[in-house]
């Protein structure tokens, strides 16, 4: 009975000014522990890089400001291969998330009733062409893990292979040209008149929209 007053009154304070303490362990949400399915062997860093989490965190302050930065994962059996992947999904990331947040924004600004041949290829082409505008993004930082699987702790198979993070970072500059050839491609394969104005009014502005997102 007491638990269920103390419960209520907790729940009453929440509700009507309740203290900065009370609002922090309300709001608390503290990350699951999950259940792994490998034994850490080595690792090149003895702890997990806060940059895989937050991306910005990567790289100093001053720099921050200037750059977006990318983080992508890969794994496979050679460590040299592992790193490689992960940096090449890295910077294939920025021209998925521009193709992504193009059609983002195309959606919201026609507001369901764009051309479907427009949204289709942004769907579909655009990430895949956007990469060849990607000029400029360097790798920062990578980290890896050496994993051994086993079946004992719920994998399917015992295996060793290494797995590998890598953070790209391309300056907001760089960045902003990128979405606008991206722009332009799309702009240039539409042949209807109003299709391409309507187009270009919904993307107005879209490329400094994206390099001030933040991480």
């Amino acid at each position: 009975m007491k638990k269920i007053i103390s419960l209520a009154l907790l729940l009453g304070l929440a509700s009507c000014g309740s203290t900065p303490e009370i609002e922090k362990e309300i709001e608390k949400n503290p990350e699951r522990e999950l259940t792994k399915d490998y034994v850490l062997m080595n690792a090149s860093n003895k702890s997990l890089p806060t940059w895989i989490k937050i991306p910005s965190q990567g790289d100093r302050a001053k720099q921050r400001v200037k750059n977006r930065y990318f983080v992508n994962e890969a794994a496979h059996k050679s460590k040299r291969l592992c790193i490689r992947s992960a940096s090449a999904r890295a910077a294939a990331k920025i021209a998925q998330e521009i193709a992504q947040f193009m059609k983002n924004t195309y959606s919201e600004a026609s507001q369901g009733g764009g051309d479907e041949e427009v949204s289709e290829y942004m769907q579909e082409q655009l990430a895949t062409e956007s990469q060849a505008f990607i000029v400029g993004s360097s790798v920062l930082q990578t980290y890896w893990e050496k994993r051994s699987y086993q079946t004992k702790l719920g994998a399917e198979e015992d295996v060793k292979t290494y797995n590998c993070f890598a953070l790209v970072k391309m300056s907001k500059t760089n960045l902003e040209k990128a979405v606008q050839k991206s722009r332009s491609k799309l702009l240039n394969g539409i042949s209807n008149p109003e299709v391409k104005k309507k187009t270009n009014k919904a993307l107005n502005m879209v490329e400094k929209k994206f390099s001030d997102l933040e991480a």
